[in-house]
Formats: structure tokens, sequence, C-alpha cells
């Protein structure tokens, strides 16, 4: 595909086959997705539907599911693929002596697999975004190379034809040369461009290409049988402004081929993907290097110094400094002991860690950021829609245009210059070629997605990542900075610095104890496992508890001995002026209250330390002058100290709200025409996060696909900056393609068609509109500023 008009013909194709729906393809990534009906159609006769509409080769591939590529004999192979192991989905056949094993890594593991068959381990499938772009620059580069050869002949016996040499050869010689070329623009313009007639009523980009250099080349093959035949026309034949449009108009697809390949390398997070791993074997207690597709679950790896973690896992062994910078945008490394987790792609510091394998290459943390960025960059925002219209129209006008220039250079050659008809004809086609192939809409189609995929990128690599497009076109607009508190200006883990325990009738101080582990046990909240870590190791005993259940904005309740227990915040138990409430509140801390019936039984008082850089990011955010706002749950004295501390001032705070009222505070900005950011860690904040017109959520890189919001933080608030920034840039650069590519197309059109007495573009040089075009808009897609790395 070499623009918008080419994935809009794709997607028009597949719409129109039976079962499928939910149709998304992405240019740059040259991919689709869609949902199909099995029971309506099969995926081998849509991909076949769809090849027939677009004339595009279509090659499915699925994520669900690891592979690997052997090479094995063709008698072991009919063998293997008869009688599946099990695990083991399909066996697919890629060329003699060559296949691709689909398996279910749960199931069953590669070595396995291999184990099973006589087989060696192959290359990897070239299925990815990187691969598809190589093989569409080779081919684009195969045709260019060709069509310049056969083209440089041409152009040098018709303008400078050697002496010795007579004109009769030098015009055979052109027509073989020239119906070459024809030859190679087959199946790079004309299939396309009958394909997109024929099968979906639409007049695309190829069609001009096609109509000029068909009208140059006929014109010559009638001018050239004239001469022969001895009545020569006024205007000679010219077959060098055939073949040089096309070499030219290749050239600059070669050249936007190259672009996309660059930038979806530059910006890839699969490139962090280590290719081999050091297996620790058990029973030797050495380590063996193993290509990284062979890993299975449960493998434990040795982890060198200064090398890349080559996939998630937990540390068992050994003691490490980690550079998680190019996932996080945190330039500080992460001290590392047994328990914690690495993050494949990460840089290993000075120590040698072994670990355990918890996620395989290709479904780890680099495979499901990869994912989520190159789904975004596949979503469209409004602005494409836009860009999408005006090259719908783009065509037929031209077209028009072409149509008009034709008659009046006619009409003026006949009538004002009194030339001959032949004469007449000769200029006005030379002028209608020119117009046609210096058009352009490609500068117009690939404006925004360009663009899209190395902000999505670059954003990637700063810890921001972008899952809709959408972000991009809201986040520069942005007035109004809405944060929640814990876990977000403050860090996650809060520490228990007070407590008292309340012993009742039906309960003792250990009973009471026993009663709240068992409930922040079960609970999935910073507040409580804050209290879990407090209680912990102090020798407390089970106790069982029925019915534990999480009510947002306000704790947990279940039932014991037919008694309700809650645990939650004091505004919801009704604690709020009790004196050991108010004496706790007094300091600023965060409480978690427990009621037994109707008595409290305990009270905890939590601290939790400002997130580094949250001051920094709520002054960068006020000199820009976008109003900072904190929405939490917690009492008012401990939000109004944060506040203070970070410098928001006191009317922008609102403390003691549910999530409904916070997603109701939201709900007012947006109202008073604010455009309003909400970053939370989605713990109780996710209808605020779905409210505001960008959500924000912070969460450890291992849970970023979990995440609801629009843009995901990996554990720096600095993120929130950087994702304004990024999308300033990307705007203003698919602001300057839209611009460009307009007064480039009425500025080249009018060179083309001779409004200028004395300067026009010839119709042999109009195929040079394509990189002049395209160039701008690829250089400032390329060129947006990387994202800085947090201190």
């Amino acid at each position: 595909m070499d623009c918008s008009g080419c994935a809009n013909n794709l997607t028009r194709a597949l719409h129109d086959v039976a079962g499928t729906k939910n149709v998304n393809v992405i240019f740059i990534n040259g991919t689709a997705e869609f949902d199909l009906d099995t029971e309506v159609n099969s995926l081998a006769n849509v991909i076949r539907s769809a090849q027939q509409a677009t004339r595009y080769k279509l090659t499915p591939f699925s994520s669900d599911t690891q592979s690997i590529v052997v090479t094995m004999d063709a008698r072991d192979a009919d063998k293997f693929c008869g009688h599946l192991p099990r695990g083991v989905d399909h066996c697919e056949k890629l060329s003699k002596t060559t296949y691709e094993i689909s398996y279910d890594p749960c199931i069953v593991g590669a070595r396995e697999v291999l184990a099973g068959i006589h087989a060696q381990l192959g290359p990897p499938p070239s299925k990815s975004v990187a691969d598809t772009g190589k093989r569409r620059l080779i081919r684009v580069f195969a045709l260019t190379a060709a069509a310049f050869v056969l083209t440089t002949p041409v152009v040098v016996l018709e303008w400078g034809r050697p002496s010795g040499i007579s004109e009769h050869t030098t015009l055979i010689i052109a027509v073989v040369l020239a119906t070459m070329v024809q030859a190679i623009a087959v199946p790079e313009f004309y299939m396309p461009a009958m394909s997109s007639l024929i099968y979906n009523k639409m007049v695309e980009m190829d069609m001009l290409v096609v109509i000029s250099i068909t009208a140059a080349y006929f014109y010559s093959i009638i001018a050239t049988g004239f001469f022969f035949a001895g009545v020569e026309l006024e205007t000679r034949p010219f077959f060098e402004t055939s073949t040089l449009l096309i070499t030219l108009i290749l050239l600059g697809r070669l050249l936007a081929a190259w672009a996309r390949k660059r930038a979806v390398e530059a910006v890839s997070l699969r490139s962090l993907q280590a290719s081999t791993a050091m297996l620790i074997d058990h029973r030797t207690g050495g380590a063996i290097e193993i290509d990284a597709r062979l890993l299975q679950y449960g493998d434990s790896i040795a982890i060198l110094p200064h090398s890349r973690i080559v996939t998630d896992a937990e540390v068992l062994e050994g003691t490490s400094e980690v550079d998680e910078s190019m996932l996080t945008g945190e330039s500080l490394p992460v001290f590392k002991t047994p328990g914690k987790s690495l993050v494949s792609g990460t840089i290993n510091g000075g120590g040698r860690l072994v670990a355990r394998v918890s996620r395989l290459p290709g479904r780890n943390t680099i495979a499901d950021i990869a994912n989520l960025v190159e789904k975004a960059q596949g979503s469209k925002p409004h602005v494409q829609d836009l860009a999408d219209k005006v090259a719908g129209y783009f065509v037929p006008v031209v077209c028009t245009a072409a149509v008009i220039v034709l008659i009046i250079w006619i009409v003026v050659v006949l009538k004002l210059r009194k030339q001959p008809a032949g004469d007449a004809i000769g200029t006005a086609v030379g002028y209608c070629i020119a117009v046609l192939a210096i058009s352009c809409p490609c500068a117009l189609g690939i404006a925004v997605p360009m663009v899209l995929v190395v902000a999505g990128g670059v954003a990637a690599r700063g810890g921001v990542i972008i899952k809709t497009a959408d972000v991009i076109e809201r986040g520069f607009r942005v007035t109004d900075v809405v944060f929640d508190k814990t876990g977000t200006l403050t860090e996650p883990s809060l520490e228990v610095v007070a407590e008292m325990i309340i012993p009742t009738n039906q309960a003792t101080e250990e009973v009471v104890l026993s009663i709240i582990m068992a409930i922040v046990r079960g609970t999935k909240h910073p507040v409580s496992e804050a209290v879990a870590r407090a209680l912990d190791g102090r020798g407390i005993q089970n106790i069982e508890i029925h019915g534990l259940a999480s009510i947002p904005g306000c704790g947990v309740k279940a039932q014991w001995q037919g008694l309700t227990i809650r645990a939650g915040n004091a505004k919801w138990l009704n604690l709020g002026e009790t004196p050991l409430v108010l004496e706790f509140a007094a300091q600023g801390l965060t409480m978690l209250c427990v009621m037994i019936g109707d008595h409290q039984v305990a009270l905890f008082g939590l601290k939790a330390k400002l997130r580094e850089g949250a001051v920094g990011v709520v002054r960068e955010l006020q000199r820009r002058h976008i109003a900072v706002h904190i929405v939490s749950g917690d009492a008012g004295r401990v939000v109004e100290d944060v506040a203070a501390e970070i410098g928001v001032p006191r009317e922008n705070v609102a403390a003691e709200k549910t999530p409904a009222e916070k997603q109701e505070y939201v709900r007012q900005l947006m109202e008073a025409g604010k455009i309003t950011l909400f970053c939370g860690d989605g713990t109780n904040d996710a209808v605020a996060v779905a409210q505001a017109h960008v959500g924000v959520q912070i969460e450890s890189s291992s849970d970023v696909t979990r995440a609801t919001a629009d843009v995901v933080l990996l554990h720096s608030l600095d993120g929130v900056v950087s994702l304004l920034d990024v999308s300033k840039a990307a705007f203003r650069r698919i602001t300057f393609n839209f611009a460009w590519s307009a007064v480039y197309n009425v500025l080249a059109i009018l060179l083309a068609a001779g409004a200028f007495v004395k300067v026009r573009i010839p119709p042999a040089y109009a195929g040079l509109g394509e990189i002049v075009s395209v160039l701008p808009v690829i250089v400032a897609a390329l060129t947006q500023p990387k994202l800085k790395a947090k201190k």
C-alpha cells in the first residue's frame, strides 16, 4: 500500500465480504484487523475475495499462539503433520523443507515440540511490520532499478542522439525500451487502478498515473507509426516522457517506502527483544545459550552483567541494578533482589541474576506495549477523517482540471497561435499529461499516519503508552489537569504510622486483628496492602469471613459469625466527628476505620510520600497556564496538606469524593468548556478516567494491558508533561503537512498547466512531483523531538 487511498480501498473490500465487521486497516504498518463470523465465511475466502478486489497480496497471522519455524524432510513432516501431538495446533508448509508449527505454550514447550521430531530450528517467520516494510522496499527498489536501466538509453537517444544512429533506429530502440518500462508499470499502476475501478467503482491516484503514462506512450506509438509511414506529425514522439514518468514516480514511492520502514523501525519496541537466552541446566547448574524462541514456562535463565533481559521473569538469585529507561523513561536504575520482577528489553547492570521465566517472548511486556502502540497507530483521529474526505475529492478534481487544460490549450494553439491541429493536440496532450502526473495526494494521505507512527513510538520509549490516536489531537488543547491523590501524586505504597485497636465483648484484640488481616489480604488497594504489610509477621491466626465485597470509593464489607464487618473511610462509616478520627485527621493521616456491627474496633493512620517529580510536574503545568486540580476520596486535611505541598490552590481541591463524585467533578469542568485530562492510578477512579477528554493511568509496565485509560504512564508522573509535548509537536507537524500538501498541489498544477507564461514543468519531469510532495512530509514526521529520560 502506498497511500491512505490504498488503505481505504482494502477497507471497502473487506467490508464487502460477508461475515466481516470492525475492519481496521493500518496504512503505515501494512496490516489489517477485523472480526470474522466463521459460521458465515472462512478466513481463506475473505482473503481470496479481498485480494481479487484490490490485487494486494494478503497474508494471515495470529497472535493467539506461539510458533516456531523448523526445517525437516518431507517424510518426517508428513508423519508429524498427520498426527499432531497434544498442544500443537497446526503445521504449515512454507517451502520445500521449511514448516511453521503453531502450539499452545501452556500445554507444550518449544523444546518439547522439537524433541518429538527430527527437525532443526529455522529462521523466524517474517510476519512483523518491519519485515512487511522490508519486503515492500525490496520490491519497489527492484522495479525502480529496472525502470532506471531501461529509461536511461531512451532519454539519451531522445535528448542527445549520438552521430551515426539514424532516427529510425532511435525510434525502434525507444519503442522496445518504452514498452518494457510499460510492462513494469502493469503490476504497480495498471492493475491496482483497474481493480479499484472495477471492484470498488473508485478512481484513485494510480488512475491519474495510468492516464498520463498511457497517453504519452500511445501518442508516441501513433506518432512513430505515422513517421514510418512517411507522414511526420508536428509533435514528434516523446517516449522519454512516459518512461521518465514511471521511473520518477517509482523513485518517489521507493523513498516513501524507505521512510515508512525507517519510521516503524526507529520507534519499534520489538527491537528491544533479545534473540538469545542463557538457559540454566538444572542437572549441571551451568548455563547454555539457546534461541529465545525455545524458552518454556518455568525455565530458569541466567542474566549476565550488562546484558539485555530476554523476557519477563522473577529474580531467584542475585542482586543487581536494572536500567528500565527504555520502557519507563526513568533514568535511575532500579535495584533488583530475589522476588522482584524483571521486564523484557531492559538492561541489567553489573550483577549476575538468575530468574524464572514468567512470560515468553512474543507474549511479554515488549509485545504487549508494542501491540498497544501499533493499535493506536492504526486508529484514526478526527483530523484523519478530514484528510480522507479531501483526498476522496482530489482525483475527480484533478481529472476535471486536466480536461479543462486540454481544451484550453487546443483552443490557444489553434486560434491564437494559428498552428495546425496536430500540433495543437500534441501540445495540449503534453500539458494535460503534466497536470495528471504532477498532482499528488500522497502527501495528504500520509500526513497523519506517518506522524502518528513516529509520535506513538517516541512516546512509548519515554514511558508514555498512547492507546488511541485521538489523544494526539486533544492533548495539546488541555486546559485543566485533574489528579487523584493516593497512588498518583503520592507513592502507591502507604505506611502505617499509627494504629488503635478497640476490643469489644464480641471480639478480643487478637480476633479483631485476625478479622482485619482476613479483609485486607483479600483486597487490592494501596491502603489495604499497607495494613497487610504492617500486620504481617505478628503471628496473627487465620479466621474465616464470608461475603467479602468491595464498595468503590468507600471500602469493603464482609460477614463474620452473623455480624457485618466494614472497613473503609471515616465518611462512609459516619465516624468523621469521633475524637480518634479527628486526632488522626489533624495529623494529616489517611485512615482505615474498621467496624464490627455498630462498634468501631480499629483505626489505622497511614501516610505516603509524594511521588518523585510531582512538584515539578505541577509547576510546569501551571507555567503553561494549565489549571491543576486534586480530587480524592481521602480526608480533607490529608488532601489539603498534599495540595499545599505541591502548590495546588485550595479552590481546586476536592476531598472525600466517591468515584461518582470524581466523575461529576470532571463533567462540570467539561461543561464549563474546559479540555480536561484526568490522571489516576486506576484503583477507584476508572469512571473519572473514562469521563475526561484524556484519561491517563499510572501502571507498572507489567500491568499495561489491563489499564483502561487512553494513555498509560509507566511509573513516572513526568509522563503527563511529556504527553502534552508529544501531542503539541505531532499536531504542529500534521498542520504543516496539510498546508504543504495544499500549497504544493496548487502551485504544481498551475506550473504544469502552463499558467505562468515563462515557467512550466515539462511532462517528462512531472514524475518528480511524487518526491517533491512527499519528502517534506517524511522529514517533518521523522524529526519529531525525542523524550528525555526523567531524572
